[in-house]
């Protein structure tokens, strides 16, 4: 077997553990659509192990969808005294997550800022993010101890640096401990965004999860990994 074939294996049986693991957070709740979209089963209990255990209190979230109304539902069930802002720049589909979240009286937990794609400079060139002054107005100075960037769309060569402005525009707003993830850090962009916070940021602890989940963290605070081998 190729060691393409391997990693791919591998990496099902991640997500398939990992789906276990959230069972008590889809069971007997209205169904939510995963596709390719999504964050992986495994990085999603990633996070939700990650907030558990290095007990996070404040995230900001870049992209929203299922890892939203999950870490909401997380809060709701274990009582837990945290908020969630999350920006997302398709108004449609803005509506649609505040919609479950509404329906499932989870809107008290997350704030969403709905923010248009505009032309940012970067030192990876221009590329089109969520419009700063918005993002800062709905952030309110807050600082996050948790940030997770899974938008804007980077799945192309054209944009694949959209997502390099979350690690240069608001750092000033992460605590002084705190937890970044990258999701699709398998691509190539996203590899040269990696290579280009550790030049800037070499005291970090960094690592991979399940080969597309980058972890950066300021201090190396207990593993919340589901499953190692």
């Amino acid at each position: 077997m190729k060691d393409s074939e391997l990693k791919h294996n591998a990496k099902k049986s991640d997500d398939t553990y990992s789906m276990a693991i959230l069972q008590p957070l889809l069971i007997n709740l209205p169904y939510l659509p995963f596709n390719g979209g999504a964050l992986r089963p495994m990085c999603i209990a990633y996070i939700l192990n990650e907030i558990i255990i290095n007990q996070r209190k404040m995230i900001l979230e870049f992209g929203s969808g299922l890892s939203t109304i999950l870490m909401a539902r997380l809060i709701k069930r274990n009582n837990l005294g945290l908020k969630i802002i999350t920006v997302e720049h398709n108004k449609e589909w803005a509506t649609v997550i505040d919609r479950y979240l509404k329906n499932e009286d989870l809107q008290q937990y997350v704030k969403i800022i709905q923010a248009d794609l505009k032309e940012i400079e970067t030192p990876l060139g221009k590329v089109n993010w969520y419009n700063y002054q918005t993002v800062l107005s709905g952030i309110e100075n807050k600082k996050f101890d948790l940030i997770t960037v899974d938008g804007p769309p980077a799945n192309g060569r054209k944009i694949r640096y959209s997502r390099f402005p979350a690690f240069t525009k608001i750092t000033e707003f992460f605590q002084e401990d705190y937890c970044l993830l990258l999701d699709d850090a398998n691509r190539k962009g996203e590899q040269k965004i990696i290579k280009s916070f550790q030049k800037f940021h070499p005291d970090l602890h960094f690592e991979m999860i399940s080969e597309t989940l980058a972890v950066f963290r300021k201090t190396n605070s207990f593993n919340p990994i589901p499953i190692q081998y």
